[in-house]
């Protein structure tokens, strides 16, 4: 617990010699620390706004399915207690091992960008009903996950024309720029 609070600290101050950062604004960039689950004092943070939890570096090399990911968390299963992060804008989930997401990630109805890329065991249509229900989404990145060809089309109509589905590598990389 203790290295996780000095973790949020040394964010905090660090964001703030860069930007100011208010009380509805606080970023906690847990990436490419090897974790296999989200600490628990990271649900008491009700603050959090962006939530990096995947790889500190995503690098794609051909074919799709051939990653380098020394960099990656290997988080398989995301808490119920991931909704009461409620003034969540942005939650990074890359490059981990999830093979579902729980309901309560509806009630995340701040997100507006949520990165799914690199979890090739997560069936993304079994969770298109889930997704459909956070209000804010702009943003929905879903490169090499669980789907066939034939499911594009169904995943990409499920959201308002407004959210932008990220479905290929050249598009993540644009995004991230």
């Amino acid at each position: 617990m203790r290295l996780i609070a000095t973790i949020i600290t040394f964010l905090t101050l660090n964001s703030y010699s860069q930007r100011p950062i208010t009380q509805q604004e606080l970023r906690v960039d847990l990436s490419g620390l090897h974790l296999k689950e989200i600490p628990d004092s990271i649900y008491q943070n009700f603050e959090i706004t962006y939530l990096d939890l995947g790889s500190s570096k995503v690098t794609f090399y051909p074919p799709l399915s051939a990653l380098v990911d020394s960099n990656a968390n290997n988080i398989s299963f995301l808490s119920e207690k991931i909704g009461m992060l409620t003034n969540l804008k942005t939650l990074i989930i890359n490059t981990n091992k999830l093979t579902t997401l729980p309901y309560s990630i509806v009630k995340l109805i701040n997100l507006e960008v949520l990165d799914l890329s690199i979890n090739k065991d997560l069936d993304i249509v079994q969770q298109l009903d889930k997704l459909k229900q956070l209000p804010k989404l702009k943003v929905l990145k879903i490169v090499n996950v669980k789907m066939t060809r034939d499911e594009v089309n169904k995943i990409k109509s499920a959201f308002r024309p407004a959210t932008k589905v990220i479905l290929t590598i050249p598009e993540y990389i644009e995004a991230s720029k």
